[in-house]
């Protein structure tokens, strides 16, 4: 080979003959997706003038059926079927028969029979073939598990059949055609055991059908002694064993005829109702709908206490985590002490001033500023206590003023009290809920600040001194408010599985309330559609027109009573007619005429 850009290049002529055999190959190819559409095409083309053809002789001779190039094929399989049919049903009419009156089936000249549980009769010979195909089934299944067994174990009987068939034998060393003679037999034994290519292709339904129509022999004609009736309602059908093929033929036509009357009935009737069917379930479609639009109220509903409950919830998840991360502050600055550092003892803590965000320009001094340090208490608000602080002067002194109720409790709010004088040497400030807010979160910020410099301080020393920190020095310095969870009746947090279960269990609720609404809707829905079906097609005014109908009569005939009976039911005219006749003598054929008549203008005009 030779050798051009570090890359090996076959020779010329192989070159030359891979291209060669590649446009051979592409040219076959082409021209076998040619055939295959030319042939698609002609095929198709052949089907169109077959059925052109059919619908011109339809035209001409005035004959409804299709062309069919099996007719004649059909045609003898629909009068064979039907043969078979009359020969089967005749036997088993023979059989019932013969249950009632000779058990063993001679007279009758069929087999013994036997009157099953469910009451229907078999012949014992049929008993038997199921039997036997039962067992064979059986066999069959036990084999294949016990294939099954010995596979799973990994010992095939059948691989090791297969070696045991392959092994050479000692006294045949003659071969055939270069092949042994045992591969050989076991080749053709294996090839006719294997179906046909056309069985293959053939569907278990074809095969089904191919077996049913089979040529087999006809069944002894059973006999009917004399004296013996077949039962009212029922066809003879031994008197049709012996009809001809004209007769059988035209037996098929009419019941092709009948299921074609039958199948055209049921398509008219079905197209009789058509707009009322549709006009119904547009009206059970709008009530549906109308029902629907009235549960949003009742979803907002929910919805608005769900928010509701959520916030509530939120606040006291809230007030919890506060109470917690004020309670580990305590706990970290008391262990601080413990170790000897505190807020007055800290190098540092003295220079972290409070620093208020937003009020750039205005200077507040920190240091006459107090903040109420006990706990907040829960007490209805009242507009009485609020103090208005709107101005402060330059030299006051701030102090914590504990307001009193009339009931003499202490007011319960973290505000911050400064006692105004009555010189002002400034612009006056106004003290709003805002300001107060940022004046406390500054001034807590800074403790927290402080605080946390102290546990700087400690946990330098544990490292310096070879001590193990304190877990209560890692705590957080914020509160932790962890969303989502609720808050139990003893004070716990809801864990995630109990979470999972409340949510489960208010979804079974909900989906158990709404399923009544929806059946509740749906049967309302479903009324309303029978009505307004019941209305268009005159149900609904039926009975109302009848009996107004019975009370024009009976006033025609001059007898009210004789139109509605003692029950309340409308009688016929026949009878009307009977009484009318009875009373005066005469039928008054004449006035029923009348009435008829016009009953039958008013319904046309209505």
């Amino acid at each position: 080979m030779d050798l051009e850009m570090g890359v090996a290049q076959p020779p010329p002529g192989q070159a030359q003959t891979k291209d060669a055999d590649w446009e051979r190959k592409q040219r076959d190819r082409e021209y076998r997706v040619a055939a295959r559409r030319e042939k698609r095409n002609r095929k198709a083309d052949e089907k169109k003038q077959r059925k052109l053809n059919a619908t011109i002789l339809r035209r001409m001779t005035r004959n409804p059926d299709k062309y069919n190039k099996n007719a004649e094929r059909n045609r003898s399989r629909d009068i064979e079927s039907e043969r078979r049919k009359i020969w089967a049903e005749a036997v088993k009419q023979a059989q019932r028969l013969s249950a009632q009156h000779d058990p063993s089936g001679a007279t009758f000249n069929v087999g013994p029979v036997r009157v099953q549980d469910d009451g229907t009769v078999i012949s014992l010979e049929a008993l038997r073939k199921r039997e036997e195909r039962a067992a064979a089934k059986l066999a069959e299944r036990s084999t294949e598990e016990d294939e099954d067994v010995d596979r799973a174990q990994g010992t095939d009987p059948s691989r090791v059949q297969t070696l045991v068939l392959s092994s050479p034998s000692d006294d045949q060393t003659v071969l055939q055609n270069g092949m042994n003679p045992d591969r050989l037999a076991r080749m053709d034994v294996r090839s006719s055991s294997q179906p046909s290519q056309a069985a293959k292709k053939m569907s278990k339904t074809q095969q089904r059908k191919l077996e049913a129509l089979a040529p087999r022999p006809a069944p002894p004609k059973p006999i009917i002694p004399a004296g013996i009736t077949v039962p009212e309602g029922e066809e003879n059908w031994l008197a049709l064993w012996d009809l001809s093929d004209e007769q059988l033929e035209r037996r098929v036509l009419r019941e092709k005829k009948r299921k074609a009357a039958e199948r055209k009935a049921l398509r008219v009737k079905q197209q009789e109702g058509k707009a009322e069917r549709r006009a119904a379930r547009d009206e059970k479609r709008r009530v549906y709908r109308e029902i629907k639009l009235t549960w949003k109220a009742i979803k907002e509903e929910e919805k608005q206490h769900k928010r509701k409950l959520l916030s509530v919830e939120q606040e006291e998840a809230k007030k919890i985590a506060i109470e917690i991360n004020t309670a580990e502050r305590r706990a970290a600055m008391e262990r601080c002490a413990e170790l000897g550092f505190n807020l007055t003892n800290t190098p540092g803590v003295d220079e972290i001033r409070p620093k208020a965000m937003g009020m750039k320009g205005v200077e507040v001094d920190f240091d006459k500023i107090q903040i109420e340090r006990k706990p907040t208490e829960a007490m209805p608000k009242s507009k009485s206590k609020r103090i208005d602080l709107g101005v402060v002067a330059d030299d006051s002194k701030t102090q914590l003023i504990s307001t009193k109720g009339g009931d003499g409790r202490e007011d319960a709010g973290d505000f911050i009290e400064l006692d105004a004088g009555d010189d002002q040497g400034f612009e006056a400030l106004g003290y709003n809920h805002k300001l107060r807010r940022k004046l406390r979160r500054a001034v807590e910020a800074a403790d927290i600040k402080k605080e946390l410099l102290v546990r700087q301080q400690a946990l330098e020393h544990c490292l310096a001194k070879n001590i193990e920190p304190p877990i209560e020095l890692q705590t957080p310095h914020k509160p932790v408010s962890v969303r989502g969870q609720r808050v139990l009746e003893d004070g716990r947090l809801e864990t995630a599985k109990q979470e999972r279960v409340r949510m489960r269990m208010e979804l079974a609720e909900y989906n158990k309330a709404a399923r009544v609404l929806r059946k509740q809707a749906k049967q309302a829905a479903i009324e309303a559609g029978l009505r307004k079906f019941a209305e268009l097609t005159g149900a609904v005014s039926h009975i109302a027109n009848a009996v107004s109908h019975a009370e024009q009569t009976a006033a025609i005939f001059g007898d009210e009573s004789s139109a509605l009976s003692s029950d309340g039911q409308i009688e016929p005219a026949e009878d009307i007619n009977r009484k009318r006749a009875r009373d005066t003598g005469s039928d008054g054929s004449a006035e029923m005429e009348s009435t008829k008549k016009r009953y039958r203008q008013e319904r046309v005009a209505s």
